[in-house]
């Protein structure tokens, strides 16, 4: 994935936005089976009660499991916007983060939150709710950098970055907590590196944002590689990745849409 994220005002983003992300009567009679007792059912767990429709396409899904790319959308200050880290107030619906999804979801989105008027349809139209995907995910990673920089679990510039990737990943690494490199979209040379490369083979590679942007979240002039270290974070921007390639998909599909001849 390539985007920029928007020029960053100090102090709109914090850390708090990857702290406070989401994650995550009588009982039953007994019955028998063959003249023995059958344990009663388990109540629903907290992990397994977080169930969602996604909007689009109408799947159930558990939002408390990292796995799940449902994402949220609430009406804040007569805006339709993403809750990516969980925190707004308020009735909201969820979408999946999928072309498909986000192209199906404006007409529901129209009932679920009583947008009828001319500019609140266009407020929630494919093309639109995908530019608003891409913006809140390229913010959200923003503090998500800034939380693993708080949290001492990013390695900072070429040298620092190449030498965790070039070291070999133990057992646990190679399964789940390996690092994650954000490179920048400018920095051809970096990217090209042995060692940018073999991660990039292993799926540990993000191309975001370019290198100045990325040297002012971390503290520095420019920065043109950085490695997460922190595998929540890591597991985060890559969600985050993924759900702005199917905003960018969603806009690509509804501008395409729009200028076949049966959609005029």
């Amino acid at each position: 994935m390539s985007l920029t994220p928007p020029p960053l005002r100090s102090g709109s983003v914090a850390a708090r936005d990857f702290t406070h992300g989401g994650p995550f009567g009588s009982g039953p009679k007994r019955q028998t089976w063959g003249g023995s007792a059958a344990a009663p059912p388990k109540p629903p767990s907290k992990a397994n009660g977080r169930m969602r429709t996604c909007i689009g396409c109408g799947e159930r899904q558990n939002v408390g499991r990292q796995a799940s790319d449902l994402l949220r959308l609430v009406v804040a200050e007569g805006q339709l916007v993403f809750d990516l880290a969980g925190g707004a107030f308020g009735r909201g619906v969820h979408v999946h983060a999928r072309p498909d999804c986000l192209l199906r979801a404006p007409r529901k989105l129209m009932r679920a939150f009583d947008r009828n008027s001319d500019n609140q349809r266009e407020d929630v139209g494919a093309a639109n709710l995908g530019a608003l995907l891409v913006a809140a995910c390229s913010r959200r990673m923003a503090g998500l950098l800034i939380a693993a920089r708080r949290l001492d679990a990013v390695a900072i510039g070429s040298d620092a970055a190449l030498s965790v990737l070039g070291r070999p990943l133990g057992a646990s690494e190679a399964t789940k907590a390996a690092p994650l490199a954000i490179v920048a979209i400018d920095a051809a040379s970096v990217a090209r590196s042995v060692e940018v490369m073999r991660a990039a083979s292993q799926g540990r590679v993000l191309a975001w944002s370019n290198r100045n942007e990325l040297g002012a979240l971390l503290g520095e002039v420019a920065v043109a590689i950085c490695v997460v270290r922190h595998e929540s974070i890591a597991a985060e921007l890559k969600k985050m990745s993924a759900a702005a390639d199917a905003g960018v998909a969603a806009m690509e599909d509804s501008a395409a849409g729009s200028r076949r001849p049966e959609a005029r």
